[in-house]
């Protein structure tokens, strides 16, 4: 005489399936949420409003910035080796003044259609393993953005020195 029984199926082997993919969902957006972050951080963007660059020169170099200028500007766009579009801006910086300069720092304000900025980014120039700018000189310069406002009206945007550092 055999006797037979069954075994019900297990509950144990679906809630440990689920569980497994709700830790992997938390982890995930954990993940992502920390890449979000830290790309947000690299980016070292200025919002509309901010005035951080003033705060650290004193009262000559803030003076100073009416002697330096910003000449022959042209605006190049290209694709990069991962297709994303690069927005190049180049031109020269003159020293209109009578002391040398060791760096320079732009803030470059892209406008909308409606003539508000659509962005404002602060860029330094030169520094320190480059040579000074002397009175009287000028210097070329180039900086490049991978990611511009889709607001922005394609027209040249505002470029303004706000920081300036001396030669010691």
């Amino acid at each position: 005489m055999s006797t037979s029984f069954s075994i019900p199926p297990s509950q144990n082997h679906e809630s440990t399936g689920k569980t497994r993919r709700l830790v992997v969902l938390a982890f995930s957006i954990v993940f992502l949420l920390l890449a979000l972050f830290l790309w947000r951080a690299s980016t070292k963007r200025i919002q509309p409003g901010t005035t951080r660059s003033q705060d650290a020169q004193g009262p000559d170099e803030r003076a100073y910035t009416s002697n330096v200028g910003v000449d022959h500007v042209e605006i190049s766009r290209a694709e990069n080796f991962l297709h994303q579009e690069v927005t190049t801006i180049s031109g020269e910086i003159s020293n209109g003044g009578n002391r040398s300069l060791a760096s320079v720092e732009l803030t470059i304000e892209f406008f909308d259609d409606l003539n508000q900025i659509a962005q404002r980014e602060t860029r330094s120039l030169f520094g320190a393993p480059g040579p000074p700018i002397p009175p009287g000189d000028h210097r070329e310069f180039e900086v490049s953005f991978e990611h511009i406002s889709s607001s922005w009206n394609m027209r040249q945007p505002v470029i303004k020195i706000t920081k300036v550092q001396f030669t010691p």
